[in-house]
């Protein structure tokens, strides 16, 4: 009844990210749809091009029916409408200003994306793989790579289970 996210590392490939002598430290956020929004707890100096930063982070998305039927429902509907555009998880690279320059702003660089209902028709979570990352500002550009493992598969056999009682 949950879905386990792990953000294991990440790296860079040559591009106007590493060039940057603005973008100095990154962190991840990770969201659900509309519902959550889960953040690596440290950001890390950028690594250098071909090198890994590694986050090393957990986190549990509970889907229980007791204390989380919106996210569910939200569940449910993805599995029975493939129309939906929002059936991923997205990871979001953010720079993180230094600490001498907090008048700037956080700045989102790159996505990378997982799909749920990919994982529910191949039936295999995703373990330790690297997926692209995108350059925010021309999602054609691949600009990294985002070590993750997603475990989804349980929680999505339930949900489906659900649906075919409803």
């Amino acid at each position: 009844e949950k879905i386990r996210i792990e953000i294991t590392s990440l790296s860079l490939t040559e591009s106007r990210i590493t060039s940057d002598e603005t973008i100095q430290q990154l962190f991840v956020e990770c969201r659900l749809y509309n519902f959550i929004a889960e953040e690596t707890p440290l950001s890390l100096p950028k690594p250098a091009c071909g090198q890994r930063i590694h986050y090393n982070y957990s986190n549990m998305i509970h889907v229980d029916k007791a204390n989380n039927h919106a996210r569910r429902e939200y569940l449910k509907s993805m599995l029975l409408k493939p129309d939906l555009h929002t059936d991923s998880l997205r990871f979001t690279v953010v720079s993180d200003p230094p600490d001498d320059q907090q008048d700037l702003e956080c700045e989102d660089i790159g996505f990378a994306y997982v799909s749920l209902r990919e994982i529910f028709q191949k039936k295999r979570d995703i373990i330790d793989k690297d997926i692209d990352i995108f350059d925010s500002q021309d999602d054609s550009a691949v600009i990294g790579k985002l070590k993750v493992t997603v475990e989804a598969l349980h929680a999505l056999r339930s949900v489906y289970e659900e649906c075919k009682d409803d």
